[in-house]
């Protein structure tokens, strides 16, 4: 008879050879996908750095469509698609020229603001605003006192500067019309309203006034909220911040916390989801020449950038960080941004900056160009001009 030991022995032997090859097999396996990781992570990075070191010299037309334009038609960007107005209509379609819609009005002098999927088109001096987005006219308000200035939010609600004889007024309609509040501005109190800006959420509401004191200039930028944590406080007020000798023509919101002020000499940003609060502030030594921004950032642009150009940028984030400090020679009428690109051109050329102040690309257009719009594809663009749009691909 066999060793009663025999057979547990052999079979620990088994065991033992087999949790060898299992461990093998599981570091086979480890090493495998690291391998994978490793090259994946390696050519993401190759198309990255390739990318981020492209030079752009020429672009090609995807497509090309014809259009019939009056010579007084304006165009604006309209959530990727275009709007046209003038002092007879407004029009909204796409890259392909498909109408989304088509408003007939008469105005002197036809305001447009956009906020995301919303835009308002209201007169000067007027009495009218019409409210739409992608599907058409969703709201009409009809003001009892001259149109000044208005911002739409993303919800449809507007914010209206009203002119009156003694006072101005601020006042906030709902998309159908309604009246959900009134700030009354006189020069003996508040100041006079140099500017207002309205969060996307459109509870939010940041207004600039000046005011005299004392034979002196004063400015003072005030945050009201109109959503259930501001009915605690009276008059809806939040919070405010004065800058004497200083002027604050301009405050805008770059999203629901974030807003900024450019005065003549003072540059600043508040955050805050309810209570907007002092951020970042800083002194200007040169005047600024205009300004740009987008949800990430905020493009100051300078006069004079030394022996390399005619014109500096200062890009600052949200936070007040300067990230890009940047001259450039070309005379422009319009800088936007797409996402992490910036964006410098002209009717008849173009030049695309990245955030590390690499030129992307420099050229001429093919046609006199009104307006650019970013696609979702950061070589790809949409060229809007008197009579045709043309999608282009950078090369």
């Amino acid at each position: 008879a066999k060793h009663p030991y025999t057979f547990k022995n052999k079979n620990q032997k088994h065991q033992s050879e087999f949790r060898k090859k299992l461990i093998q097999h599981k570091r086979a396996i480890t090493t495998r996908t690291v391998l994978i990781v490793i090259l994946s992570i390696t050519a993401s990075l190759a198309v990255y750095i390739s990318y981020q070191n492209k030079v752009y010299v020429e672009y090609e037309v995807v497509r090309s469509v014809e259009r019939d334009d009056a010579e007084q038609a304006e165009f604006i960007d309209f959530s990727g698609n275009i709007l046209k107005y003038s002092r007879d209509g407004a029009t909204a379609f796409d890259s392909n020229d498909t109408i989304l819609w088509n408003e007939a009005y008469e105005m002197q002098n036809p305001l447009v603001d956009i906020c995301k999927n919303f835009a308002a088109i209201g007169d000067y001096r007027g009495n009218k605003i019409y409210i739409m987005n992608e599907s058409g006219l969703q709201g009409e308000i009809t003001t009892d006192l001259p149109i000044m200035k208005f911002e739409v939010s993303d919800q449809g609600r507007i914010a209206v500067l009203l002119e009156d004889r003694k006072e101005m007024l601020i006042r906030l309609y709902s998309i159908s019309g309604e009246i959900i509040s009134d700030v009354k501005a006189t020069m003996r109190n508040s100041g006079y309203p140099l500017d207002l800006c309205l969060s996307d959420d459109g509870i939010k509401l940041g207004v600039s006034y000046i005011l005299i004191e004392r034979g002196s200039i004063k400015s003072s930028v005030a945050f009201y909220n109109f959503g259930s944590v501001g009915q605690d406080h009276i008059d809806h007020f939040m919070s405010g911040y004065d800058y004497q000798g200083t002027i604050v023509p301009m405050l805008k919101y770059t999203n629901n916390s974030t807003a900024f002020a450019v005065g003549d000499n003072k540059f600043a940003i508040y955050k805050g989801s309810q209570k907007p609060v002092l951020e970042f502030e800083t002194d200007l030594e040169d005047e600024v020449h205009s300004v740009f921004y987008s949800e990430s950032y905020i493009g100051l642009v300078y006069r004079g950038g030394g022996e390399e150009g005619k014109y500096k940028i200062d890009i600052y984030d949200t936070s007040g960080n300067l990230v890009l400090v940047r001259p450039f020679d070309l005379e422009y009428t319009d800088i936007i941004f797409n996402k992490d690109l910036i964006i410098i051109y002209n009717d008849t050329e173009c030049c695309i900056y990245n955030m590390g102040g690499m030129e992307k690309f420099q050229g001429e257009f093919h046609v006199l160009v009104s307006m650019i719009i970013p696609t979702d594809k950061k070589t790809r663009y949409i060229l809007v001009s008197r009579g045709s749009t043309q999608v282009i691909q950078l090369k």
